[in-house]
Parts: C-alpha cells; sequence; structure tokens
C-alpha cells in the first residue's frame, strides 16, 4: 500500500528533490519547526520530499495518539504533508537553505 506521503502535493512537485540544509537556531519554536530541524540535522535528511514526509508523519503521528481513531482516517493524512510542505517554504531563507534540483536539474541553484 502507498503512504499519503509517497507523493508529493502538486504545488511542491517541481521542489521535491530540492536539497535542503538547516541554518536557523538549534532549538527552533513550534512542533513543525522541531520536526524539520529533527530531520535535517539529527536523521541527516536532505531532499525536500524525504524531509517533508518525515515532519508530515511526525505530526500525523502525534495528533493520532492524541485524538485517536479519528485522525487516523486516511482522508486527513495528506494534509499532513501540505502543512509540512508549507512551514519549509515558511523556513525558506531565514532557518532553511534551499538548493533548487527540480525537473532533474543538478547545477544548484541556491534560492534561499
Amino acid at each position: 500500500m502507498t503512504s499519503a506521503f509517497d507523493t508529493p502535493p502538486r504545488a511542491w512537485k517541481d521542489q521535491w528533490g530540492d536539497e535542503l540544509a538547516w541554518t536557523g537556531t538549534s532549538s527552533p519554536e513550534g512542533d513543525a519547526p522541531r520536526a524539520i530541524h529533527a530531520a535535517i540535522v539529527h536523521k541527516g535528511l536532505t531532499r525536500f520530499g524525504d524531509v517533508a514526509a518525515c515532519v508530515a508523519e511526525e505530526l500525523f503521528a502525534r495528533d493520532s495518539a492524541h485524538a485517536g481513531f479519528i485522525v487516523s482516517i486516511g482522508f486527513f493524512r495528506s494534509w499532513y504533508l501540505v502543512l509540512a510542505c508549507r512551514e519549509i517554504d515558511r523556513l525558506r531563507g531565514t532557518a532553511v537553505t534551499v538548493t533548487r534540483h527540480g525537473d532533474g536539474d543538478q547545477s544548484g541553484c541556491r534560492v534561499g
């Protein structure tokens, strides 16, 4: 069975292969920024899609543990991936540096 986190949301499809680096503080505020920091710094993930999927899974698991079965409905899982992508975009240029690799271009144009 394919996970809801395996397929990039349409708006982020071109960014899915971009390389991320954490440049912010070592203790960011908020659940999503902390999860992004942990994915990049502690788990060693660097690809946008990998970081987004990791963050989405972590936030989904957290909410599922608190809210129970209603959150476990597959319909909601994809929303967490969108949230993770939005948070990465929000941190772009401040706490996260992005090197573009979208569209198969591996030249690495730094954008944030």
